[in-house]
């Protein structure tokens, strides 16, 4: 009979500790890493989201003055009109020039003039000759009036204030011996004589301008 030395019972289970130490330090480790990567994750988000930024205050903008639309009864022409009638705080007002202190303008202007028959007979007849001043200022004027050979002569009212002169044979001059104010007319009595027919003239011309024939 074999006599087993004494503890040799006991050494079995601490043998068993002693082997399974190791796994549990093992799993204490891992356990201990997974704490940690989760307190990691859980402190980098965190951070993250105090990195994000407060959004900016809002940008606040110029503003314009605000237009004032035309009225349906005005037009873009009226309020050009009367933006260009706005006078400047530095502009200077120019004297009125009076009618009479204006220079005469000799052979210059708008001139009109009608030439119409008034009565007549074998022999002769009598015309009327008005001329009109449309222009701005006083101005001379000239009428040559050109007939056929049938007429021989022509004389003007006394107080017409109108010489008459011929370039030829049935070609007529009649100049007014001052200047014809601005918008006024002057009416010339003619008296013409003749052989024949022919009472209106082949041509008639104003200032160079056409006359009326009627």
């Amino acid at each position: 009979m074999s006599v087993r030395p004494a503890g040799e019972p006991g050494e079995r289970p601490a043998s068993r500790v002693l082997a399974s130490v190791p796994w549990v330090v093992v799993l204490l480790g891992v356990g201990l890493l997974v704490a940690l990567l989760l307190f990691a994750l859980v402190s980098f988000r965190g951070s993250e989201q105090q990195a994000v930024p407060a959004p900016a205050p809002p940008l606040m903008l110029p503003t314009l003055p605000a237009t004032v639309a035309p009225s349906p009864s005005e037009t873009p022409e009226d309020l050009v009109t009367a933006t260009l009638a706005t006078p400047s705080a530095r502009a200077t007002s120019r004297p009125s020039v009076a009618a009479s202190d204006q220079p005469v303008v000799r052979g210059s202007g708008r001139m009109s003039a009608r030439y119409s028959v008034q009565d007549s007979d074998r022999n002769s007849f009598e015309a009327s000759l008005v001329v009109r001043n449309g222009a701005d200022r006083a101005s001379d004027w000239r009428v040559e009036l050109l007939f056929t050979g049938n007429v021989k002569s022509m004389q003007a009212s006394s107080d017409s204030g109108v010489s008459v002169s011929t370039n030829g044979s049935g070609w007529y001059v009649l100049r007014g011996t001052g200047p014809l104010d601005a918008g006024e007319s002057q009416t010339v009595s003619l008296r013409v004589g003749r052989n024949g027919t022919g009472e209106r003239p082949g041509q008639c011309t104003v200032n160079g301008a056409d006359c009326v024939i009627g």
